[in-house]
């Protein structure tokens, strides 16, 4: 009896400690964000004269003035850019991830090696080649070209991904395709491809979010004022409004609701079981 007493006692407060830790996580995000919030709608004089205080009522004033500092401009040109660089680096992930995972290809340790020395690799460091390649190849300035870019620079940890996906596929799927007549392009397209679509979903929405956040190349290939994207025309925000202040935080709101937007929109594909449909066929 006394063991069981003991036993209900640590499991309660294991259960205990386990809901304070995520009591702390859940506030270390909400709290920040909250303010954010409240300091967007917060009127520009109330602030200017207690900027930790709550008061002085709700205004639309800062959205507008973040919108006419250039957020608009540059939420557009992420718009153009972010979708199309996810849209490539989900593509060069699955086919590089499904030949290193299902075909014979040379070097396979290596090639992982190279793959996972590129992850290790900060953008920071490649800003300078990056922009002379630009120059010497003229492409410095284009909006396609840096979604290009971006799509091969977010491509490493996909490809990880996606090979450690196909990896755990069954062999048999493919084998009975090949069986069929199918060869290994139609057998990956047709047989592979519709089953990975989860995952592809996946890496899609996390390099999206990721290309949608990053400063330093689009700074890089994009210098014009007028074709920056939304992280950069954030970033100038600090020193034009004050950091912290009510039009950067409205700032950060118009930035943040495309993600928000595209998560909850994409979030059955994240929860789905990615070899559901392969284990029912």
């Amino acid at each position: 009896m006394t063991v069981n007493t003991a036993a209900h006692t640590m499991s309660n407060a294991v259960r205990i400690g386990i809901w304070t830790v995520i009591a702390f996580s859940v506030a270390a995000v909400i709290l920040p964000l909250a303010w954010v919030v409240r300091l967007a709608f917060r009127p520009l004089d109330a602030y200017t004269g207690d900027p930790t205080g709550l008061d002085g009522g709700v205004t639309l004033e800062n959205i507008q003035g973040a919108w006419d500092a250039g957020i608009g401009s540059g939420l557009l040109t992420s718009a153009l850019i972010v979708p199309l660089g996810a849209l490539i680096a989900t593509v060069l992930a699955t086919v590089t991830g499904y030949a290193l995972a299902k075909e014979d290809v040379p070097f396979r340790r290596g090639v992982t090696g190279l793959i996972v020395a590129t992850i290790a690799v900060p953008l920071t460091s490649l800003a300078v080649p990056v922009f002379d390649q630009a120059l010497q190849f003229g492409y410095l300035g284009s909006r396609p070209a840096l979604a290009v870019v971006y799509g091969v620079l977010f491509t490493g940890w996909g490809v990880l991904f996606m090979s450690s996906y196909f990896s755990a596929l069954p062999d048999e799927l493919l084998e009975a395709a090949r069986c069929d007549g199918a060869g290994r392009v139609r057998t990956m397209v047709e047989v592979a491809f519709p089953i990975s679509i989860p995952a592809m979903i996946s890496i899609f929405v996390v390099n999206m979010f990721s290309m949608w956040s990053e400063l330093i190349i689009g700074l890089v290939l994009l210098p014009t004022t007028s074709q920056q994207t939304a992280a950069v025309v954030l970033a100038q925000f600090a020193t034009q409004y004050r950091s912290g202040g009510p039009v950067t935080a409205a700032a950060m709101l118009i930035m943040i609701l495309p993600m928000v937007v595209a998560f909850f929109v994409c979030q059955r594909w994240l929860k789905a079981e990615i070899l559901g449909g392969a284990v029912k066929g």
